[in-house]
């Protein structure tokens, strides 16, 4: 058993090795932006070593949690967090017609640009009063919209593209790699949860419920006979230092097995996945070396993410460090690529074919398709269960071979049978319709089938 796994493990790295090389097949690399080294090769290592049956140390999916901090982790933090920028554009705008705004002192630390002040203490006490003051009373749809307001209008004062542009290639393709080997992923940050759901499943693909953050206490209401919660000043939990463990156990329910951070503020949360966990654990700090394409910081730090007690633990707890200006060939994700990756997550799940070759369905046999992250596939042909692999590529996407089982049934419901396995084979794309539904096209851009979204 153990050297069946070790075959594995080597064929995996050979292969990865082999297209990270060769740029006919550069696709084929889950990690292209990060350049070949220890940090990479040890990410592929633990990802095969728990997701390979047969592995002395493999992990059932239900147990692959991974947990990722978000200010200089996934997203750039300098020179000031997303939310702290957030927050000073919102009160700027409203100090113009709310003077008595100014009186507080931490509003006028954040108009005379003193960030250091809101940064202050353990739980950067100042931002804290800011976002009781500009937030305290609306309801959270009306903060949802307040955020995205901000998002599609404010631009990094250094890079010159908007906030939400501003996040890491190699960390998405990180995502995207242990979502394919079925773990499911967290953003625990020291940030306010309520501000990073708003945006985090259109950029990360990772949805509300997986967001751990600071909670502020939120109270019901019936607003003109609508439900609504009313955010006040207080806070039931800032997720930072410490409190990331105790976030992670009371909203997550299961200690990680992978996590990924980039500052003194996530080594609880690293030594809490890593320290004494009976499964097989991985952490990675990323550090900030690029002052050309990003920013180079550790001990000194343009606002926050400072990085040393975590830094000199590295190497006694096994740790993986990336220097972001020797492991990464890229550094920003474009725009183009967050599109293609979001419009390749809306393929994942289950679907029911509506029309195959134009020549419509039969009511009573069903013909379906499930795409999973991995690209694996499976589904019922009406008759017969198959199964098999699918290649994609931004909107590329090609199907092999199909396993069937061979069970016969009526004529009619067996050429359903026969079309539908036969139009797999001219697939080479797909697009999604304004209505959701799906069309796998042919290479004239021709739709050959359609599927609507079965509910999960």
């Amino acid at each position: 058993m153990k050297n069946r796994f070790m075959t594995l493990l080597v064929l995996h790295l050979i292969l990865v090795a082999g297209v990270a090389g060769s740029s006919s097949t550069v696709a084929s690399d889950p990690l292209p932006s990060w350049n070949a080294g220890p940090a990479k090769r040890a990410i592929f290592e633990f990802v095969v070593q728990v997701s390979s049956e047969g592995s002395p140390t493999f992990v059932p999916p239900s147990q692959r949690i991974a947990v990722f901090d978000g200010d200089g982790t996934l997203w750039c933090e300098a020179p000031v967090p997303f939310q702290a920028a957030f927050v000073i554009d919102e009160i700027k705008r409203r100090a113009v017609r709310e003077p008595a705004l100014a009186v507080d002192p931490m509003v006028q630390a954040a108009l005379d640009g003193e960030i250091g002040k809101l940064l202050d203490g353990k739980h950067h006490n100042g931002l804290l009063r800011i976002l009781a003051l500009t937030h305290t009373g609306l309801t959270t749809d009306e903060f949802d919209r307040c955020v995205n307001r901000w998002a599609d209008s404010a631009s990094h004062p250094r890079f010159k593209r908007p906030y939400l542009e501003l996040t890491y290639q190699p960390m998405q393709e990180l995502l995207g790699y242990l979502r394919s080997h079925q773990f499911e992923c967290f953003i625990v940050s020291s940030g306010e949860a309520d501000f990073t759901r708003v945006w985090v499943e259109r950029i990360f693909g990772i949805p509300p419920q997986n967001v751990v953050g600071s909670i502020g206490q939120v109270k019901y209401a019936l607003r003109e006979g609508k439900p609504v919660l009313i955010k006040t000043p207080d806070h039931l939990l800032v997720d930072d230092e410490e409190g990331k463990p105790v976030g992670i156990h009371q909203f997550i329910g299961r200690r990680p097995i992978a996590c990924f951070g980039n500052s003194d503020g996530d080594q609880a949360m690293l030594e809490y996945t890593t320290i004494g966990n009976p499964l097989n654990s991985f952490g990675l700090i990323v550090h900030h070396t690029d002052a050309e394409r990003e920013y180079a910081y550790d001990e000194s730090t343009p606002a926050s993410g400072k990085l040393t007690t975590a830094l000199e633990m590295a190497s006694t707890r096994g740790w993986t460090v990336v220097d972001i200006k020797r492991d990464w060939s890229e550094v920003w994700s474009n725009h183009e690529s967050l599109q293609a990756a979001e419009e390749s997550r809306r393929l994942f799940g289950r679907w029911l074919a509506e029309d195959i070759g134009r020549r419509g369905v039969l009511d009573r046999a069903q013909s379906t398709l499930e795409i999973g992250p991995d690209g694996s596939v499976s589904g019922s042909t009406s008759v017969n269960r198959y199964r098999g692999q699918a290649i994609i590529d931004g909107n590329a996407i090609s199907f092999g071979p199909l396993i069937a089982t061979r069970r016969a049934g009526p004529p009619a419901m067996m050429d359903q049978e026969s079309r539908f396995t036969e139009a797999f084979s001219q697939v080479t794309g797909f697009r999604m319709g304004e209505n959701g539904l799906l069309y796998l096209t042919d290479g004239n851009g021709n739709d050959i089938l359609r599927f609507s979204k079965i509910a999960d």
